[in-house]
């Protein structure tokens, strides 16, 4: 019971680290560049949102080495 909740906790965070990613790369990059800023940042940003998905320890290491 503790693995298939740890998986579901993973799966939520994944899919919120990327779409979050994404949604800031396209964001930023449609203010500043138009639609080929869009999709580009959006690209980066998926690929930034993939490395944090792979553990939540780097975002709290990240966090914590700024402050």
């Amino acid at each position: 019971m503790i693995k298939v909740l740890k998986v579901v906790a993973h799966i939520g965070w994944a899919v919120s680290m990327i779409g979050l990613g994404t949604l800031i790369g396209a964001s930023y990059g449609w203010a500043h560049h138009g639609w080929i800023g869009a999709i580009a940042l959006g690209i980066v940003g998926f690929s930034v949102g993939a490395f944090l998905a792979i553990d939540p320890l780097i975002v709290l290491e990240f966090l914590h080495g700024s402050l």
